[in-house]
């Protein structure tokens, strides 16, 4: 899954074309999704985190309407066509609601998955395309790229979206520079959020419609993300710190439902005790934040968000992307 450190939003198509140069930065991260399938005398699908377990006699008898927040796993497995019943398990190491792109993740590791066992050769552009179709048939609304760009590629990346249909991809920092970000990195799950596509889809809807407000909001992301891309690849943590304050500063000003009293009492005692900054992950509302913190004072804030009955994710960064094994 993957911590969005800026330019978010700003990567679903076709808004990134009125924004050029249109780029998003985040970080993979080792909080998964993760799938297995192997040969069954009935089709089922499992989902462990959400303690789902459904079966039928053969895959024809597949149905997502029977079990709705099956959907995406059953829209993916159906678009495969089997032939023959299968047992297939996924499970989300995120927290309900986490705003970390666990949904995207999940489409990711069971494309690929599906893939490899029905031989389809996909590339990781023809891969990323593939699940973020199924997603979007499931939500109804346009979804962005960044999510499974993050769960393809792993590491730390700016995701450059080009005129041409084409994406460049380029690692920020050195595997030590990211040893340092994982020291100084807290990640806090507060609750669960809003449904992100609604906002999402409110923003692409003022977009179109020429709103002056949400076009700047637009070209202040798009240079919020140019400068997180020279903050990363300068080292700087100093720099990171006052970009992520900015995008935080710059998305709640424009959506205030992204926050709440429990995010803002989470930001100030954060601050009070040493932190450096804090930014919401992905729709807000809950899920989770992302704050960069003095190691040293650690230890005091992780007792401060202790005291708020808030939980604190343990992860480092995930420099390889998705990774199918065969047994």
């Amino acid at each position: 899954m993957r911590i969005d450190l800026a330019g978010g939003t700003i990567d679903i198509p076709p808004l990134f074309l009125f924004h050029y140069p249109a780029m998003t930065v985040n970080a993979a991260i080792s909080v998964k999704a993760r799938v297995t399938i192997q040969e069954s005398k009935r089709f089922s699908v499992i989902s462990e985190d959400q303690g789902i377990h459904a079966e039928w006699s053969r895959p024809d008898d597949i149905s997502w309407r029977e079990y709705p927040k099956l959907e995406l796993i059953l829209r993916l497995i159906h678009s495969f066509e089997p032939k023959e019943n299968l047992a297939v398990t996924v499970r989300s190491d995120a927290p309900q609601g986490s705003g970390l792109g666990a949904s995207s993740a999940i489409a990711i590791a069971l494309t690929a998955a599906l893939a490899r066992w029905f031989d389809k050769n996909l590339n990781q552009e023809e891969l990323v395309e593939y699940a973020k179709s199924i997603e979007t048939e499931t939500i109804k609304v346009p979804t962005g790229y960044q999510d499974y760009w993050a769960a393809v590629y792993g590491g730390v990346r700016a995701y450059q979206m080009g005129l041409d249909g084409n994406v460049g991809v380029t690692s920020l920092g050195s595997e030590k520079f990211h040893a340092e970000l994982e020291r100084r990195m807290m990640l806090v799950y507060v609750g669960i959020p809003h449904f992100s596509g609604a906002n999402n889809w409110e923003l692409f809807k003022k977009h179109i419609d020429g709103d002056t407000a949400t076009l700047q909001f637009f070209e202040t992301l798009k240079e919020n993300a140019i400068v997180m891309k020279e903050a990363l690849e300068s080292e700087g943590i100093e720099k990171v710190a006052g970009v992520l304050n900015t995008d935080w500063q710059t998305r709640k000003a424009m959506l205030p439902g992204m926050t709440t009293p429990e995010i803002e009492q989470l930001m100030k005692e954060a601050f009070a005790n040493g932190a450096h900054a804090a930014r919401v992950c992905g729709a807000g509302a809950g899920g989770c934040v992302l704050l960069l913190v003095d190691p040293a004072r650690r230890d005091v804030i992780e007792k401060a968000v202790e005291k708020l009955r808030m939980r604190i994710l343990p992860f480092s960064i995930a420099e390889r992307g998705v990774h199918v094994a065969s047994k």
